[in-house]
């Protein structure tokens, strides 16, 4: 009886749900160079979840996640903030304040730059999600002033996409611009 009540309790403790503090911890216990290596797949997926849901502790991680982080890992971070601006533009926007402030200390370059470029559909030539892109960029202009630099960071990579598009649809016809 004490062996299945030591292994239910097991299974609690690794089911656990991780915490703000607990990444905090691994990452000032692992060092900055090793976090990204040792966090398991569960844990970070979680962390991404809660900063793309627009949770304010998880996103104030942010700063500390930054400088520890390989590329894959600042990629991912990266994304999880833009889809953070929609449900917390604003505690989002100060973090990436805070991201520009110090980019020269991270190894891969995070904040505006990369966190308010929308992710691209497999083949570059558009928005991954075209409706959150557009709630995304009511909620920067909802924000006001501050939001400005994000919004036209997203508008510019959007026009630079749609260009491409255009230019590459005038060099290969498609079939229906051939028929005509």
């Amino acid at each position: 009886m004490k062996w299945w009540l030591c292994l239910f309790s097991l299974t609690a403790f690794t089911c656990a749900a991780i915490t703000p503090a607990e990444i905090q911890r691994d990452i000032h216990n692992d060092g900055q160079h090793a976090f990204a290596r040792k966090i398991s797949d569960a844990a970070w997926q979680e962390t991404l979840s809660n900063i793309s849901a627009g949770k304010h502790e998880w996103i104030a991680l942010a700063p500390e996640l930054a400088p520890v982080m390989d590329r894959q890992h600042a990629i991912q971070l990266g994304e999880a903030l833009y889809h953070a601006l929609l449900p917390d533009a604003k505690e989002t926007l100060a973090v990436l304040a805070i991201l520009d402030k110090h980019q020269h200390a991270y190894p891969f370059q995070q904040g505006i730059g990369t966190s308010c470029v929308p992710p691209l559909n497999k083949a570059g030539d558009a928005v991954e999600e075209p409706s959150v892109y557009e709630q995304t960029r009511l909620a920067l202009l909802d924000v006001g002033p501050q939001g400005a630099d994000c919004l036209w960071t997203m508008e510019a990579l959007v026009e630079e996409v749609k260009a491409g598009d255009q230019a590459r649809r005038m060099i290969r016809p498609g079939k229906a611009e051939i028929e005509q």
